[in-house]
């Protein structure tokens, strides 16, 4: 069998999130059970943004992790982040369906290695399983640091695998054999599909990603795992 790329070029995962954003809701809350959007909610929970604070989204994709932090605060600004503009339109129309037509949620088309927003102009950044996609981790993070202010906060939501054994087996059976399978069905992609889950077992370790915030010049807080492992929020501020 062909080894499967995680090449990560910017114009690859464009591409690639183009051509699924039909299905990419659909399947991401079928083939995890709906846990896609408490792990939002988990992670909005656990920033507790402060109220009428501005918050920047980098891959929002269809913009759930931002809805989760807007029915947590209402009073939020979000600007959201993401190189596929067929998901953008589709984050767009589910703030339309929201009634969140008042400018506290909007959208760029940007490469989270060049923001398109100022230094210092955000009381926080979130990136939900998209720092594993940038083909250069470090620049992103030197990004998010940019853009924050001085005691801004970074949240990253982000796929690791199991620790117990037996979980970690019967997962990865699933994450590598029956989510591509259904994923290329239904979305008709069997790249994106593949390319999941070799690029979270390809990815660096939790506390491998701690370490890689702190040497990007934040200072970590918290790393709390979800569901056993299988995903884990990941805060730090800047100083």
């Amino acid at each position: 069998m062909k080894p499967v790329s995680i090449d990560k070029n910017q114009r690859r995962i464009r591409e690639m999130f183009d051509g699924i954003a039909a299905t990419y809701d659909f399947l991401n809350h079928f083939l995890s059970a709906g846990l896609d959007l408490w792990w939002r909610r988990s992670a909005a929970r656990i920033l507790a943004p402060a109220p009428r604070s501005r918050l920047l989204d980098v891959a929002t994709g269809t913009g759930d992790l931002a809805f989760a932090a807007l029915a947590r605060e209402p009073s939020l600004h979000i600007i959201g982040v993401d190189l596929a503009p067929e998901m953008l339109k589709r984050a767009m129309a589910k703030a339309e369906a929201r009634r969140i037509v008042d400018g506290r949620y909007r959208v760029l088309v940007g490469d989270a290695l060049h923001l398109p927003c100022r230094d210092g102009s955000f009381d926080a950044v979130t990136i939900a399983y998209g720092i594993r996609n940038v083909p250069d981790m470090g620049a992103a993070l030197q990004e998010f640091h940019r853009v924050l202010k001085s005691g801004g906060r970074l949240l990253i939501l982000e796929f690791s695998l199991p620790t117990h054994p037996l979980f970690r087996c019967f997962y990865l059976f699933y994450f590598e054999t029956v989510l591509p399978a259904v994923g290329r069905w239904i979305s008709q992609d069997r790249e994106a599909y593949e390319y999941l889950p070799a690029s979270v077992g390809a990815f660096v370790s939790p506390d491998a990603m701690e370490a890689i915030v702190q040497r990007s010049g934040f200072r970590p807080e918290s790393v709390t795992p979800l569901l056993g492992g299988v995903t884990y929020v990941l805060t730090a501020r800047k100083p």
